[in-house]
């Protein structure tokens, strides 16, 4: 029997928070981004096949800018509910970074924060996928699908340059961009891969402070 799963924005209820962190030995190895990979593709998993009123949401509060590109620190935040947050944590995954060692103890904990506070949005900026050899290819298939004449714009966008985090997920590359907006009190919606929209009005502002001097993106 065929699962569907999840696909799209579903609502995080943002009740309870995570914070996973590797040890400092594993830090000092430069392995960080293994564990950032790791957790990344389980947060995935989760929200594919989570409920679509309870999905996971991330926060990278350390991601700062580099000499030449974005980095994503180590700190990584989720925000969900209890529940989500459990799930996640039993993914084999998440199992075997603790079984090595290489995670501070993981404790779920209840979120607090005033409306009105500042928080950060951590949102998808689709405009530097397009420029990506992936979506390049799959725009010049579907020009010769429909027999439309197709012309690679050779204008290229440096993301390293405009403070944009990239990421990749086997084939997916996402670019993510940190806003610093007020928390109010509406629903918040992530994407499978836990990341907000960027469209003006529809970001998932979380309860968390980017740390760090960095320059950010910041809307009135």
């Amino acid at each position: 029997m065929n699962v569907k799963m999840n696909a799209g924005l579903g609502r995080c209820q943002g009740t309870a928070r995570l914070l996973v962190k590797p040890v400092q030995p594993v830090i000092a190895l430069g392995a960080s981004p293994d564990v950032l990979t790791k957790v990344l593709n389980a947060v995935h998993h989760t929200n594919r096949h989570s409920s679509l009123d309870d999905f996971i949401a991330v926060a990278l509060p350390e991601m700062d800018m580099g000499r030449d590109r974005m980095l994503p620190g180590h700190e990584i935040e989720l925000i969900g509910t209890e529940n989500v947050l459990s799930q996640f944590q039993r993914l084999e995954g998440m199992l075997t970074l603790q079984r090595r060692s290489m995670l501070q103890p993981l404790k779920i904990e209840e979120t607090f924060y005033d409306v009105g506070e500042i928080g950060a949005a951590y949102v998808r900026d689709r405009i530097f996928e397009k420029r990506t050899p992936g979506w390049l290819q799959r725009s010049k298939m579907r020009a010769e699908r429909r027999g439309k004449p197709w012309k690679e714009n050779a204008r290229e966008v440096k993301a390293e340059k405009m403070f944009v985090l990239k990421l990749n997920y086997g084939n997916v590359v996402l670019f993510i961009r940190e806003i610093r907006l007020e928390l109010k009190d509406v629903p918040l919606f992530v994407s499978t891969y836990g990341f907000s929209s960027a469209r003006t009005g529809h970001q998932a502002v979380l309860p968390v402070w980017p740390k760090g001097g960095k320059k950010i993106y910041d809307e009135e």
